[in-house]
Formats: C-alpha cells, structure tokens, sequence
C-alpha cells in the first residue's frame, strides 16, 4: 500500500516595502501550522519570475495594492483597490448597512433638510489623512456656497468634492478604526478631536471653519487615538468588510450617533495603505497607540493573518 501523496499549495504574499519583517513574522506562522503551503513574500513592485514549481501547485495571490508587476500565472488574485466613496455608499446601502446618505457635491446644488438632515459635511473625494478641507454647513446654507468662499489654494478648487449627511458623534468628534484583514480584526482603535467643536447653534461662519475631522493630525496635534474592543463595532466591522468582500485588507472607519447609539458605514480605506503597524501613514497612530507591538498586541494580529490566510488557502487555492 502507498500512502495518497500531500496536497501542496503556493500562497503568494505581496506587500508594501515598508512592511517586510511584518510579513516575514505572518508567513513563519504560516510555514509552521501549514507546512504544506509553500509561502512566497514580496513587494507589490517585485516583477521577478518564480519558479515554475511554485505555479505547479493551486495558488493564491493576496495583494496589497491595485497594480502589480507580477503576472500570476493561475488562482485567485486578491487586490486592494481604492473605490470612490461614492461608490462605497452604493455598496453598504446594497448591503442594507446605515450609511450617511452621500453624494458628488455641486455648486448650486439644493439639498432637501428632510432627506440630508439639518446639517451636512463637505469633503474631498480623495480625503488626505489630516482631515483638511472639510467643513460642517447647514443643509440649507449649502446650495448658496459659491468657489468665492473658499481660499484660493483650498482643495475645492482642484479636487472633486462630496457632500455627506452630518451623523453627531458629540461634542468631541470622533470615530472608529478597524483594520479589518478578510473580514478578521487586526486591530480596533477609537480616533478622536483634541478639542471640542462648536455648538451647533453656532452662526454659519463659526460652523464653516470649526474643526469637526476626528483624524490624527500632524505630531498628533488636533487629534489622538486609543484602543478599544467593543464587540458591537467589531461586528458591524465584519458586515462593512462583506459588503466589499473581494478587498483583502480595508481600513475601516464607523461612526456612533451621539444621540441614539445607532452605528454607520462611513468608509473604507481599501488601497493597501492602511497597514498602520508598518506603513508611513500610520507612524502618528503608533506613536498614539505606544507602538506597533502594542497595536500587534491588541487583539494577536499575526497569528489572525496567519490563520485566515491559511483558511483562505486551503479552500480558495486553485
């Protein structure tokens, strides 16, 4: 009698450079729980031809980001992809998930208070990490906003804007992350304002100007970051991830109506750079955070990556 030979896998791991060693740590746990799956790592840049026994085996492709030079030669590839935000509130209303209503922003553009709510925010498509360029305006006060308005070098003028309906997280502005890997947590943190915002019986110009982004700042001035495990945020978490299930590692972001509790998708962040343990955009989160152990920490993030991508694996390879 002869024993049914193994079955062998090809796992193929394609990271930013900035996160090699965090990679290395995941597919060492890999390599030990899962010795039949043979563990490739590199950069999203890398285009170096493999081995052919490594495409002899089912392979999947995990990447973190949109393009990459390699060309798979057969599984399933998985990619981060920046979507619009626009499009994402297609997607989590599709998923019957609350989501602030949102739209492309238009001079001249009347908003109905009973369908937007008494407030809205104004806020670029492709939001920077420091929160700039967006305002807080009365639903009514919006369709009279002109270009005038705004200061010259301010990012209306140059990139295309939404409006989204306001949803009070207090009087200190604040929201939550979840690195969310295949739908897993690898860490959930609560980003706050440093400062309170104004009442919102505030004139128009007190409102327009106030800071109301709760995102980590530079050095970590206008806002911080803490830790937090909150089952009911994890969970909502897991159901924003679905709704955008072909996306590996998003970057979630929640909010919690200060008067009722209820939770909102308000975004992900799905183009790969989200990886606050290691990536460049992450280094005020960490700081905050005292860390990137600490964030590792949390929650086990290593051992979670390695475990879903082993799981992912074995069903998906093809």
């Amino acid at each position: 009698m002869t024993a049914a030979p193994e079955r062998r896998y090809t796992l193929i791991l394609l990271h930013r450079s900035e996160s090699e060693a965090d990679f290395k740590a995941i597919s060492d746990r890999i390599r030990a729980r899962a010795p039949e799956i043979i563990v490739v790592t590199g950069s999203v840049h890398a285009n170096s031809d493999l081995p052919e026994i490594i495409w002899s085996y089912p392979t999947l492709t995990v990447a973190f980001a949109a393009n990459i030079k390699l060309v798979p030669k057969r599984g399933l590839v998985y990619r981060c992809r920046r979507v619009l935000k626009t499009e994402q509130y297609e997607y989590y209303r599709a998923a019957g998930l609350p989501t602030p209503r949102t739209a492309r922003f238009v001079f001249g553009t009347v908003l109905d208070p009973a369908d937007w709510g008494d407030f809205v925010v104004l806020k670029p498509m492709f939001i920077n990490s420091h929160g700039k360029g967006i305002h807080l305006v009365r639903t009514v006060k919006a369709a009279t906003l002109t270009p005038d308005d705004f200061f010259d070098d301010h990012p209306i003028h140059k990139d295309p804007y939404i409006v989204q309906q306001f949803i009070d997280t207090g009087e200190t502005p604040c929201h939550y992350r979840v690195l969310s890997f295949f739908g897993e947590a690898l860490f959930c943190r609560r980003n706050f304002l440093l400062s309170t915002r104004p009442s919102l019986d505030e004139n128009d110009e007190t409102l327009m100007n106030a800071p109301i982004a709760s995102n980590i700042g530079t050095a970590g001035l206008t806002g911080s970051t803490e830790f937090i495990n909150d089952p009911e945020i994890l969970a909502f978490a897991r159901r924003m991830h679905g709704a955008m299930p072909g996306i590996p590692l998003q970057g979630i972001d929640i909010l919690r109506d200060v008067k009722d509790g209820r939770l909102y998708a308000l975004e992900n962040n799905a183009g790969g750079n989200t990886w606050a343990f290691s990536s460049k955009r992450g280094e005020n989160a960490r700081r905050a955070l005292g860390g990137a152990e600490a964030m590792v920490n949390q929650f086990g993030a290593w051992d979670i990556a390695a475990d879903v991508l082993i799981k992912r694996t074995r069903a998906e390879a093809r």
